[in-house]
């Protein structure tokens, strides 16, 4: 009694429960805290957590110390998936930002987003990344995104990442090629920060072991992040997320609000770029990375809800969610008067 149930952010009860409040009869919380412990097993999103967890800018700050992103995305068959991560990264504030794509699109990435650095990589016959340039230094990054767009054939690029010491963010191809290299294997050799970020599909060729749990999504991500050691943000109507907080203890997030119009081919690369430009910037800071991952998964959520509003839901396509995102930062400038 008065505390959100689980099944009531399950993704399927919610075409039967319509529309939900609590109601608060002033339970203390110490009472909460004695049953539940210091934190709930499972936490929703709140507009005041996710605010507040926005690394704020100094006055002093400079590009540099703002955060510094690669992102590793696209082929000659997606290259949008490519300016879409971009442009969520760009809404992130990162202080720079790197984008790595197949030679034969950079001049399209480098005309869409003049303030990237654009690194042009060798392709396959088919414009898919056959790898890394050589000399490319991955450690003078502070993250690096990668996946949308890149095509099974960009296998090579993606294992020298999972080799690299740096934070990553893997989403679409990078999650299916590590799937294939093998998913616990990899993971369990990696000591940096490592967030994947399936969707129902993604997941279940990532943990095969988990595809006939798929039925409670909060017990599939806590149980996938147990395995993996990785932060796992699994995708759908309501976004679940684990991930690791002090010894063995886990925090789970769940997002209470979004909308269908997020359901469109592209939206998961612009969250992919935001998420990608948050945790660079987080780290530059010195600030807990872990901590503006649901910060990311509200932000981008608000922005499409904002979107539906003004354009219906069939009029959010991916590329009209991006410019969405600031707009929707600015409706709580009041709060956040700090941040902006």
């Amino acid at each position: 009694m008065g505390l959100w149930k689980r099944a009531f952010l399950q993704d399927r009860a919610l075409e039967y429960i319509g529309s939900s409040e609590l109601i608060d009869f002033d339970i203390p919380v110490a009472d909460i805290q004695a049953i539940l412990g210091e934190l709930p097993a499972v936490q929703r999103i709140t507009k005041q957590s996710a605010i507040e967890h926005l690394p704020p800018r100094s006055p002093i700050c400079h590009k540099y110390t703002n955060g510094h992103l690669l992102i590793i995305a696209g082929s000659g068959r997606y290259t949008g998936a490519a300016i879409l991560s971009a442009l969520g990264a760009r809404a992130s504030g990162v202080g720079m930002l790197s984008i790595a794509v197949p030679e034969s699109i950079k001049p399209m990435l480098s005309s869409r987003l003049p303030e990237a650095l654009v690194i042009g990589c060798p392709e396959t016959r088919s414009g898919a990344i056959s790898e890394l340039p050589v000399g490319i230094d991955l450690s003078t990054y502070d993250a690096i995104a990668v996946g949308p767009g890149l095509t099974l054939e960009a296998a090579i690029a993606v294992e020298s990442v999972l080799e690299s010491d740096r934070p990553l963010v893997l989403d679409a191809d990078g999650l299916n090629i590590l799937a294939q290299l093998g998913t616990l294997p990899i993971l369990s050799e990696r000591s940096a920060l490592t967030i994947i970020t399936p969707h129902p599909g993604e997941f279940k060729r990532l943990f095969p072991e988990l595809a006939d749990k798929m039925g409670d999504r909060i017990y599939a991500t806590q149980a996938a992040a147990q395995l993996s050691g990785a932060v796992v943000l699994l995708k759908g109507a309501r976004v679940c997320i684990c991930c690791h907080a002090q010894g063995d203890r886990t925090i789970t997030y769940l997002n209470p609000e979004s909308t269908p119009a997020l359901a469109r081919g592209g939206s998961g690369d612009v969250l992919t770029g935001l998420l990608g430009g948050l945790i660079a910037t987080a780290i530059a800071r010195k600030s807990p990375p872990q901590l503006v991952i649901p910060t990311a998964v509200w932000w981008h959520a608000q922005a499409g809800i904002m979107a539906a509003k003004e354009r219906t839901e069939l009029g959010v396509d991916a590329f009209t969610l991006t410019e969405y995102l600031i707009p929707a930062l600015r409706e709580f400038a009041e709060s956040i008067r700090l941040y902006l």
